[in-house]
């Protein structure tokens, strides 16, 4: 019985330490931005997401409270290393030069240091600024 347990034990260790968890997979699925910090000021936001589709795409998605409509996009993510997110728009449902002003991007292409990312949250920081995600 002891043995049986032994043996259970140390394959489900070895499956574990088998499974790469990159950022990559556990960036996976829809981010609902909460707050952006700059300059020592946190703004509170819950009219953006970002939704990593796949290895390679993902979609910016805005609500637009007055109009009562979502303005979205969609585009390239590519990970360098696991601690470096870089995203470029797409000219897919709407054009990249008027999807920018919606955002807070200075061009289609940004570059973000993954602070962190688990199951619940993801922090983004770029140009000095943080971004602090749920998952929604």
């Amino acid at each position: 019985m002891c043995a049986s347990c032994l043996i259970g034990a140390i394959a489900a260790l070895l499956c574990t330490a088998c499974s790469k968890d990159t950022t990559a997979d556990r960036l996976k699925g829809k981010w609902q931005l909460q707050t952006v910090e700059a300059e020592g000021v946190r703004h509170r936001v819950d009219t953006a997401w970002y939704n990593f589709q796949s290895e390679s795409l993902f979609m910016y998605q805005i609500y637009q409270p007055a109009a009562r409509r979502y303005v979205y996009t969609y585009g390239y993510k590519t990970q360098p290393d696991d601690r470096t997110l870089r995203l470029q728009l797409a000219n897919y449902t709407i054009k990249v030069k008027d999807f920018l002003p919606l955002t807070d991007w200075p061009s289609g292409v940004r570059t973000f240091r993954v602070e962190h990312v688990d199951g619940r949250q993801l922090r983004l920081e770029s140009d000095g600024r943080r971004y602090v995600f749920r998952r929604y």
